[in-house]
């Protein structure tokens, strides 16, 4: 019996009777592992996977085997150790370590930064792509452009730089560097055409066994080898080749005709406009050169011959930079194809080494159409509909614009009517900061806290997350989406992480950016009270038009929940007397609170008539905060990203693919309106226009 096959027949099958969340939540990335003595065992990832198919697909699935292998073949869900993970080798032949005997050592460590903004980027921190990589991103896309950005930037990180030939990481640790989600991330490794279309930067290792086998399974990483020399791409190999062809017997035979090829126009030696063809294959300069003049050349004026020609084809000077802090807080918010415009035209942005000034104004003469020709897409209203796409009256925020923080980092200046919308040129205005300066000085004023009204005429709000002391940074800070508020397209909040005692956190700021984030404007702030850590208050809430309670959008709000549930002052008492006895904080008995008012609502208590008493009761005598499980884990969520679950099911939009989306499909998606409605104002008030 093939157990691959079969399996892949119960999974198309199971595709079809499932909900698409469900799916692609618990069981896309099952894998067949052995079968024995009518036992088919197949491996998840994790023990709340496996726990969640035994509990509600092991009969239909026993049924599927039945009816496939036409004999009885029962199946095990067993947790997979370790490791859906990745080992990267780089192909670098010269990375031999050196000894360094102690009296001939040099100690050399950085001095800090002193600047805030470089605490917080760390520029030194980058991924550098020889500009020639331009030509690949025409070929391969925006998204694949940023996962071989990933493989380069771990061979660097592991491999190249330490003279270490391979190194493993996870499949978390590289989605990270790609801007991505994990999910996503194993869904593309899984995707044949992903491999065709790397080809040449990133090779599969074949051969060897996929799994562990033994009592507990574990699959051994997946092997892949990064070219650190970049190679050409198969068009531009079959170019060069036939330009060689053509200009050999005029130049002299091998040795002149690689000396012309190196002061040839590029544009003459691999045009732009060659059409690729499916026997074209990627190779490295010095690989093509050797293929072709291995005996007709000495090894080491070949060698001498292919750098000069690759120096010219891929100049040193012609870097592309993206640093990390881009790569892992600015762009998941901008998406695959943004992020890269974005690098491309700061690329193209002036800078006068004589007086150091800046023009970040950047015309495309080519207009929309040049700029999806340079990410491979042949549809430029692609390009507009990321600065001016709006969401559909259906979704939760109707009209607002689909990806505003695209327009915080490029915006397009308006210009007279064009005659060709795709090919008219266009101009840009691009931020060339990675972390815009308005958030870096609310980030650090410290007489800011509380959060701040947002005024109806703004456009976004965004506020930073400090995180932690790292190394030799004074502090460091990400982006994080926060919250939908008023007419603000987004919001994001300004978290300091507590060190003090067991506070969860405290909410220093938020602010108000205006329409047009490159020019600097005073900021719009309104400092509040601060709220220490582990006070038993808060300050007032914010009200809505019509009056009705707003719940914090960043941490579950003790308070809140107490008096939006109308809890008596007696069991808010004995809650709080409760939760000192335990030596919980008050963050853990807010979601506790959060847990089992979900749990009340979910089929598993759809009998309980008070849910508020049932709460109330629980975590007054349980040690454990929460009703445990998949509802203890949503409770972990933030407000704002569980009101997001609420309001995209009620909006009938898809949730996309992640584990919290599944488990609330599976609990509430077909709650009567009438509870759903009721348990959305529990948990978050009466927010806009309810």
């Amino acid at each position: 019996m093939n157990i691959e096959e079969t399996w892949k027949s119960v999974l198309e099958q199971l595709q079809t009777d499932m909900p698409r969340a469900s799916f692609e939540t618990w069981v896309r990335d099952t894998k067949a592992l052995s079968y024995s003595d009518g036992v088919l065992t197949i491996a998840v990832r994790n023990a709340y996977a496996r726990d969640w198919l035994e509990s509600r697909i092991v009969s239909t699935v026993n049924r599927l085997l039945v009816g496939i292998l036409n004999e009885n073949v029962h199946v095990d869900f067993v947790v997979a150790q370790d490791d859906f993970s990745v080992e990267v080798e780089t192909n670098d032949s010269s990375l031999d370590e050196e000894q360094i005997h102690d009296d001939e050592a040099v100690d050399i460590s950085p001095a800090d930064y002193d600047s805030a903004y470089e605490q917080v980027v760390r520029p030194d921190r980058a991924v550098y792509l020889p500009g020639y990589f331009r030509r690949w991103l025409r070929g391969i896309g925006p998204d694949l452009g940023w996962m071989y950005v990933s493989f380069r930037q771990a061979a660097y990180l592991a491999g190249a730089r330490s003279g270490i030939k391979s190194s493993r990481f996870s499949g978390k640790q590289l989605a990270s560097m790609s801007g991505i989600s994990e999910r996503t991330y194993w869904n593309r490794v899984n995707n044949p055409a992903t491999w065709e279309k790397l080809s040449g930067l990133v090779k599969i290792i074949e051969g060897g066994d996929e799994w562990v086998k033994g009592s507990t399974p574990r699959r051994l990483p997946r092997r892949y080898t990064i070219a650190m020399t970049m190679p050409l791409t198969p068009v531009d190999t079959s170019s060069l080749r036939l330009w060689i062809a053509a200009h050999i017997q005029e130049h002299g035979e091998a040795e002149g005709v690689l000396r012309a090829a190196a002061t040839t126009a590029l544009d003459e030696l691999i045009p732009m406009d060659a059409q690729p063809k499916d026997t074209d294959r990627p190779l490295t300069v010095r690989a093509l050169l050797r293929e072709l003049f291995k005996d007709a050349l000495a090894d080491g004026l070949l060698d001498s011959l292919a750098s000069a020609l690759q120096a010219h084809i891929m100049p040193q000077n012609d870097l592309i930079v993206i640093s990390l802090f881009f790569i892992q807080h600015v762009l998941p918010h901008l998406d695959a194809g943004p992020g890269w415009m974005l690098i491309l035209l700061r690329d193209m942005c002036f800078e006068n080494p004589q007086n150091g000034e800046v023009r970040n104004r950047v015309r495309v003469k080519g207009g929309y159409a040049e700029v999806a020709g340079w990410l491979g897409m042949s549809r430029p209203r692609t390009v507009w509909d990321w600065f001016n796409q709006k969401n559909a009256t259906k979704h939760s925020e109707p009209g607002m614009f689909r990806n505003p923080v695209v327009r915080v980092f490029m915006r397009e200046v308006a210009g007279p009517k064009s005659e060709d919308f795709a090919r008219s040129a266009r101009t840009f205005d691009v931020l060339l900061e990675d972390l815009p300066h308005e958030i870096l000085e609310a980030a650090l004023t410290d007489n800011l806290a509380g959060l701040t009204a947002v005024g109806r005429d703004a456009t976004f709000t965004i506020g930073m997350t400090p995180l932690a002391h790292h190394r030799d940074a004074t502090f460091t800070i990400v982006v994080t989406p926060f919250a939908h508020y008023l007419d603000a397209t987004f919001m994001i909040v300004l978290t300091l992480l507590a060190h003090q005692r067991d506070a969860t956190c405290i909410v220093k700021s938020s602010l108000t950016l205006k329409p047009n984030p490159l020019t600097l404007k005073p900021l719009t702030l309104n400092p509040q009270p601060s709220q220490e850590a582990e006070i038993e208050s808060t300050p007032a809430l914010p009200k809505t038009g019509k009056g009705g309670r707003v719940g914090n959008m960043a941490f579950w709000d003790f308070d809140f929940l107490m008096s939006n549930n109308s809890v008596n002052p007696g069991s808010k008492v004995n809650l709080l007397k409760a939760n000192k006895k335990f030596g919980r904080s008050i963050a853990s008995l807010s979601a506790g609170f959060v847990s089992w008012l979900l749990y009340a609502y979910s089929p598993a208590g759809s009998k309980i008539s008070d849910p508020i008493g049932l709460a109330v009761k629980r975590l007054c005598v349980n040690v454990n905060a929460g009703a445990g499980g998949e509802f203890n884990r949503l409770a972990k969520l933030s407000p704002f990203v569980l009101k997001t679950l609420f309001d995209t099911d009620l909006a009938g939009v898809d949730h996309g693919e992640n584990l919290e989306a599944g488990i609330y499909m599976l609990n509430f998606h077909d709650l009567q309106a009438i509870h759903k409605q009721e348990l959305y104002r529990r948990l978050f008030g009466d927010l806009e226009d309810e």
